[in-house]
């Protein structure tokens, strides 16, 4: 059986006296092709370093989505060059990272073998670790590098002396629920500790980001839609929708205020508002006479084509029992376990996390339900769209945890995170402890 060369490699490269890990990544598992190169130290104390960042999406815009083909050649034609480009970002005294990192899944099956390939052969060819990462597991570990990388901006504007990076790549602790929103998925998750998720609520149907890109392609004019430079129409049917006036950011949230107000109940949730004449259409709302704990946006799209989106995040009756008045965050049950944990964080994570009026939604309702002491956490916009540099961060803290990947592993187009709704994150073929033989 092929292994990575991890025990070659028996401490990382010293820099400035500390060690310190440096791992290069790659994401290619839907139309971005992207590459990252991180190094993060051993001292906690030391910030960690994004030397390089970027990303190239390939031209699907003649097909208003994404075209499995294009995007493979896509990949293709960028992932060298782009790896090129980020080897120049090493430090004078490091010739090679220490760890290669690639998307293993969730995705489209050939756009990840695209990138798991180039990494085994890296990995191969440098004699490092491989480790291949969950896509979703990623986006949700995101706020800790964005805190993280903060931190480090923070400490170089200052004289003081300051302590806040120590805590700052374990914020948000453990545990907390992620809302991870895209163009393929749609799922609220309990996330207790690095590799353990549990899904609470799924889309029974199709994703938030299909649903807006969908919308968007019916309701923005022909015009605004071949001046987009990508097939993102999601994001611009929120500009569509909220067009800001020019250095007014007040606007936008004064905006977001008068289209939506939070529903006070479950009752007022599950009312049907028609909209204002002439039109008077009015949108059937999903689960109506179902408790269940899910998402669905196919039937909004299908009947009315373009209408308001209805976001109900909590069932309040159900969440009421979980809450202590005292301290209002919902305590949940661990899996597998009578005990209950209690939360205080919420990470917003995604694509659709670059939505302005979804975070709206999010925090005007949770506080009318009683929760507004969860705490919402979103990456900065460009660090909520795929990108290498959250796949950088999740294999660093995978390896840190003592893990890596297997040259033999394949890629996992469907790869669910919670072990009771499929494999999980650990369940898949391939992982292998660091160290051993």
């Amino acid at each position: 059986m092929l292994r990575s060369g991890a025990r070659r490699i028996r401490r990382w490269d010293v820099d400035g006296g500390r060690r310190s890990l440096l791992t290069l990544a790659v994401e290619t598992s839907c139309d971005d092709t992207a590459v990252a190169l991180l190094s993060r130290s051993d001292d906690t104390d030391t910030a960690p370093k994004l030397l390089f960042n970027e990303r190239q999406c390939s031209d699907n815009r003649a097909f208003r989505g994404v075209h499995p083909k294009v995007a493979i050649q896509g990949h293709h034609a960028t992932l060298a060059p782009l790896v090129r480009r980020a080897l120049l970002a090493l430090p004078a005294t490091r010739s090679r990272p220490d760890l290669v990192a690639a998307t293993r899944g969730p995705g489209l099956a050939a756009n990840l073998a695209v990138g798991l390939d180039v990494a085994k052969g890296l990995a191969l060819a440098w004699r490092v670790p491989l480790l291949g990462v969950h896509h979703m597991q990623a986006h949700a570990l995101t706020p800790r590098l964005a805190r993280a990388l903060l931190a480090g901006t923070e400490a170089e504007t200052t004289t003081t002396t300051t302590t806040t990076t120590t805590s700052a790549s374990e914020s948000p602790a453990f545990p907390f629920l992620s809302l991870l929103v895209s163009g393929g998925h749609t799922q609220l998750v309990l996330s207790t500790s690095l590799t353990s998720h549990h899904l609470i609520a799924n889309t029974v149907d199709i994703a938030i980001g299909n649903l807006l890109d969908q919308a968007a392609r019916v309701v923005l004019p022909t015009d605004l839609l071949d001046s987009c430079p990508d097939v993102m129409y999601g994001r611009l049917l929120e500009a569509f929708a909220f067009a800001p006036q020019a250095g007014d950011d007040d606007d936008m949230a004064h905006q977001h205020a008068a289209f939506f107000r939070p529903a006070l109940s479950r009752r007022h949730e599950q009312t049907a508002y028609p909209s204002e004449q002439p039109y008077g259409w009015t949108v059937g709302l999903p689960f109506r006479e179902s408790r269940r704990l899910a998402f669905s946006f196919c039937g909004i799209f299908s009947q009315h084509l373009a209408s308001r989106l209805c976001l109900a995040l909590v069932d309040s009756e159900k969440l009421s029992s979980l809450v202590d008045v005292a301290n209002p965050s919902p305590s949940l049950p661990l899996p597998g376990s009578e005990r209950r944990t209690t939360v205080t964080t919420l990470v917003l994570a995604g694509g659709v996390a670059a939505n302005r009026f979804l975070l709206h939604v999010l925090r005007s309702t949770l506080t009318a339900r009683g929760l507004p002491a969860l705490d919402i956490v979103v990456p900065p916009i460009h660090l909520c769209t795929d990108n290498a540099a959250m796949i950088a961060w999740a294999a660093d803290e995978m390896y840190r945890a003592g893990w890596e990947t297997e040259l033999s592993a394949l890629p996992v187009p469907r790869w669910p995170l919670d072990p009771e709704a499929g494999e999980g994150i650990m369940g898949v073929d391939g992982w292998l402890r660091r160290g051993s033989t």
